[in-house]
């Protein structure tokens, strides 16, 4: 089990122990009428109401242990004289890092109280009495013997466990996600948020065009892009936002401008764009607005640094979840389908006519389809954009596959520059072209298939293209073209359909703002692989 989980799990003993040695201590001073030893009962519940709030923060518990145990051993020694119960705190400390650390958290806790009590007694205060040494002796000893059982319970709680521990502590949290998810009013759709935030800066400064750009893979990339009437180039608020993330600082330079968008001190995203020709505000004005801008947006840096790992953690979830499924397929189905191929071709050497022969060779050509079908699906599992250097780099992995599996030749064409698009719409665009590609491969006939990608990012154009036949009537049971739509759609995009008996068929699929040169129709030639040009 690890720290944090045992926090949480151990928090309600650990302050119920706490609270029961205040209520005990402030019992006996209130009895005893001890009124110099208030200041020490003050200080100690607030050093364990800090201690409290600490155990649930990422402080490692090192560090909470020794700074809890030598704050109550200097306690302890400061006001020895004014009321030995406060000497009963000294119990705690050994105990609740016992629970939580296990033995070296009881050595240390009681280490660092010796050590610190030695100190300041013989070196500020008068030395202590004999009898005052024997009640932090045994105060000490107390502590000593409960962090052991307390250490001894959280070994046999973990020898006792079957190796679940792990799955405990996920499903604590993803519950507790679940629960706080449907408590969210906004959601947890970066891209809705990040939208609000370009509304609010377009709604404070006057803007042609504005760009949020956030971190993935340590790069920064645009998620929303908001304008009048034209594009922000890519590269000039690439430039610009990578310059203010590095530094913190708002930048304005003539009529552009970015500054970081943070919360809690910490930046999560980057604000680029271009103040309108109309803008009267000069470089220090907007300076000084865009400074009050950034501290009115933290709330909504809070809530979309929320959905950024919300997003991670979903997409590392499902990929994960694409590897298991590939796995099974390749080791379970695959395999079976081709041992029933393998007794298939038994049984033809041992047909008993030729009728027979011929339907067992149909059977075996249908056992064949059936396991190249198979095959592709395990590929399509496998490969993923954020795998990959780069989109047209995964398209081109799922086209050899295709084409070696399928024996149809595949052409692809990419033209790509240094700056990737963010990693969902990568993750849709790959998506559409690959099933693009299968249904050439299924149902066209095809004698090649050509694919064009283009990535200018924000902006990207897919274009896969055969030579087929054409569409064919849909099967009821067909979703293909819907689910490229539903994917078009999640990310902005623009899906074109076209086909022709005589010419085939066009998928293209556009994110972005139109490209500055259209893509060229393929020429159809006798290419045997596929291959990126």
């Amino acid at each position: 089990m690890s720290q944090r989980a045992a926090r949480q799990q151990h928090a309600g003993l650990i302050e119920g122990a706490r609270a029961f040695v205040l209520l005990t201590v402030t019992i006996s001073i209130t009895w005893s009428r001890e009124a110099e030893a208030l200041g020490g009962l003050f200080c100690l519940a607030a050093l364990w109401v800090l201690a409290g709030w600490v155990q649930r923060s990422r402080i490692p518990g090192w560090v909470l242990c020794l700074g809890e145990s030598a704050l109550v051993g200097l306690l302890a020694a400061l006001f020895l004289d004014a009321s030995s119960a406060l000497l009963a705190a000294l119990a705690i400390p050994p105990f609740v890092h016992g629970l939580l650390r296990g033995f070296r958290g009881i050595g240390e806790a009681l280490l660092a109280q010796g050590v610190t009590f030695v100190l300041v007694a013989w070196g500020v205060g008068p030395v202590p009495t004999l009898p005052q040494s024997t009640d932090v002796f045994t105060w000490l000893v107390t502590g000593l013997g409960l962090g052991l059982v307390a250490s001894f319970f959280v070994a046999d709680a973990a020898a006792a466990d079957d190796g679940t521990a792990a799955y405990r502590e996920a499903r604590l949290l993803i519950t507790e996600l679940n629960d706080l998810s449907a408590k969210l009013q906004g959601g947890l759709d970066p891209t809705s948020m990040g939208g609000a935030i370009l509304e609010q800066v377009t709604a404070e400064l006057p803007c042609e065009v504005v760009a949020l750009h956030v971190q993935r893979d340590s790069i920064l990339l645009p998620l929303v892009t908001r304008s009048s009437h034209e594009e922000l180039e890519a590269d000039e608020g690439g430039e610009l936002a990578r310059a203010v993330w590095e530094d913190g600082h708002p930048r304005v330079l003539g009529r552009r401008f970015g500054f970081p968008v943070s919360t809690s001190g910490s930046p999560i995203a980057v604000v680029t764009g271009r103040l309108s020709a109309e803008s009267a505000a000069g470089g220090q004005e907007v300076v000084v607005r865009l400074r009050s801008l950034a501290d009115r947006l933290a709330p909504d840096a809070l809530r979309l640094d929320t959905a950024q790992l919300f997003t991670a953690f979903r997409d590392a979830a499902m990929s994960d979840e694409r590897r298991r499924l590939a796995r099974e397929m390749h080791d379970g189905v695959a395999q079976d389908i081709a041992s029933m191929g393998y007794v298939v071709d038994a049984l033809v050497s041992t047909a008993p006519g030729p009728a027979e022969e011929k339907a067992l060779l149909q059977l075996r050509t249908m056992i064949s389809s059936v396991v190249a079908e198979v095959r592709r699906s395990v590929m399509t599992l496998r490969t993923q954009a954020g795998s990959s250097e780069s989109l047209g780099a995964a398209i081109a992995t799922l086209a050899r596959h295709l084409s070696d599996v399928s024996g149809i030749p595949i052409k692809v064409t990419v033209d790509e520059r240094t700056s990737r698009l963010r990693h969902e719409v990568e993750a849709e665009l790959l998506r559409i072209a690959q099933e693009a590609m299968n249904n050439a491969v299924k149902h066209s006939r095809a004698g090649l298939i050509d694919v064009h990608c283009r990535v200018q990012a924000p902006s990207a154009q897919i274009v896969v293209s055969d030579d087929g036949r054409g569409l064919q009537g849909g099967r009821r049971d067909s979703h293909g073209l819907s689910i490229m739509k539903e994917r078009a759609a999640l990310i902005g995009g623009v899906l074109e359909v076209r086909s022709s008996p005589t010419r085939g068929t066009v998928v293209s699929v556009r994110v972005g703002a139109p490209l500055e040169n259209p893509t060229p129709q393929p020429t159809f030639t006798d290419h045997r692989s596929a291959k990126v040009s």
